[in-house]
């Protein structure tokens, strides 16, 4: 039989067993967050430039001031989802200076593959910051039509 003190003694041992393993503890949680984070984050960016991609792939291209105006609907649509623009991108602290939209073209100028790409993104997870330097990105065969 355990006696009154005896079991007083014990609930010390149980706050200094805490004391020692909380610090552990959190940074195993902390950093199995921000790992889910960073995964989340790029998965995010990967979504949106395959969106970006499958839209450049199929709307039509206007070739004039070297395709500025098709450049620009598609980082909407990779930045805000959306040709026009908006005020929240898809993934915080995305702009549409970082999204890359390149493509190869035949001799007439046609497009025949289109590339969106992310370039100088940064994002803090894993307690230090990464930026990603042309990734994700995702390159698509151009079935739109060609308007010049």
């Amino acid at each position: 039989m355990i006696s009154s003190w005896q079991s007083r003694h014990r609930g010390g041992n149980v706050i200094l067993e805490f004391a020692l393993a909380f610090p552990l503890l959190f940074l195993l949680l902390s950093g199995m967050y921000q790992f889910g984070y960073s995964f989340f984050v790029y998965n995010q960016l990967q979504s949106a430039v395959r969106t970006g991609g499958r839209y450049a792939g199929t709307t039509d291209f206007d070739g004039g001031q070297s395709g500025a105006s098709f450049r620009s609907r598609i980082r909407n649509v990779v930045v805000y989802g959306v040709t026009s623009g908006g005020t929240t991108p898809v993934v915080n602290g995305l702009t549409t200076a970082q999204v890359s939209v390149t493509w190869l073209a035949d001799s007439k100028g046609i497009p025949q593959t289109i590339t969106v790409r992310i370039s100088g993104f940064s994002f803090y997870a894993v307690f230090r910051t990464f930026t990603l330097s042309n990734k994700p990105k995702a390159t698509f065969i151009y079935l739109g039509q060609y308007i010049t």
